[in-house]
């Protein structure tokens, strides 16, 4: 099968206003365009409402009437989203590519596919590394999320507190809660929604500390700060980002991650706490260059795409050849 030097980004932009998803693909696409072209890739955007996955001698995954996985290319997949629905067709795609001898660079550790993206699932499996992690508590599914409120007063208290889907990013939906009260009432707003939460204890932080580690080696940094009075750090939110702060003080911890996870791309996010850092999450592809300020944004694609091509290059597992 031939090889294409090409990244397809498949996207779900149907949780967005048009208006946000155009903003958004432009910037990404005119800061993809440069890098990509230095490195001999293309790059392109594909809606994952236009596609349609299937099987017969192998997976396919058709578009406008053409098999995309004729040729072995790379893929991103936006596998998250509002909608429970559209969250079962995108894993559908994912794993179509998965299945196939297409490189998935959602796929970028070795463990659960839930470990790319499942907070819960992250901040349990660094628990287990002696990663300091936040007091998390997973709510309990529609009516009885409420069962789960005795829980986050003993082991969280009486807040502050974060409330966040386990599986959502960008900093969407994330409420911050100043008392027991306005979480019980958040609680019972969130059960309708049919999407899985955890509340975690709110930490006063000075911003949220992005480390990216490509084939093992510290390649950028990102120092995220949320705006004057703000929470939420995240540049979709309103956040201000600097370019290759200090990671001295958790780097240890990053490579202790990445070795554990067998990664071979991936970013950790820290919260920068008076009492010193605590793990946020860590993202996979879709935690890319794009949204780095320069230079960090430069060296990570310069780090990113020649690990692409390393993967392409590579031999096709032998059950997909």
């Amino acid at each position: 099968m031939a090889n294409e030097r090409l990244v397809t980004w498949i996207c779900h932009p149907d949780d967005f206003l048009p208006e946000y998803v155009d903003k958004i693909t432009e910037q990404m696409t005119e800061r993809w365009a440069e890098p990509c072209a230095r490195h001999g890739f293309a790059f392109r955007f594909i809606s994952a409402n236009e596609l349609v996955p299937a099987c017969d001698e192998r997976p396919r995954l058709w578009h406008d009437g053409v098999d995309l996985l004729r040729t072995r290319q790379a893929y991103i997949v936006d596998d998250v989203s509002g909608d429970p629905q559209a969250t079962h067709f995108l894993r559908g795609i994912y794993r179509a590519i998965d299945a196939s001898d297409s490189v998935l660079l959602n796929r970028s550790l070795v463990g659960p596919e839930c470990l790319e993206r499942d907070k819960l699932a992250i901040l349990a499996r660094a628990s287990t590394l002696g990663v300091r992690v936040p007091k998390t508590v997973a709510l309990p599914f529609g009516r009885y999320a409420r069962k789960g409120l005795d829980v986050v007063r003993k082991e969280i208290g009486e807040g502050p507190y974060i409330l966040k889907a386990r599986e959502m990013g960008i900093g969407f939906g994330v409420l911050k809660l100043d008392s027991y009260e306005q979480l019980r009432a958040a609680v019972d707003i969130a059960s309708q929604t049919g999407q899985s939460y955890i509340v975690q204890e709110y930490l006063p932080n000075k911003g949220d500390l992005r480390v990216a580690m490509v084939d093992g080696k510290f390649a950028a940094s990102m120092l995220r700060s949320p705006a004057e009075g703000a929470y939420l750090a995240n540049i979709t939110q309103g956040g201000s980002s600097s370019a290759n702060p200090d990671v001295a003080s958790v780097l240890g911890d990053v490579e202790r991650i990445v070795a554990d996870l067998q990664a071979g791309y991936l970013c950790v996010d820290w919260l920068l706490t008076d009492d010193g850092p605590v793990l946020g999450e860590w993202g996979t592809a879709m935690a890319e260059f794009s949204s780095m300020p320069e230079p960090a944004r430069s060296q990570l694609a310069d780090a990113f795409f020649p690990w692409v091509g390393r993967l392409l290059s590579e031999p096709a597992p032998a059950s997909v050849a």
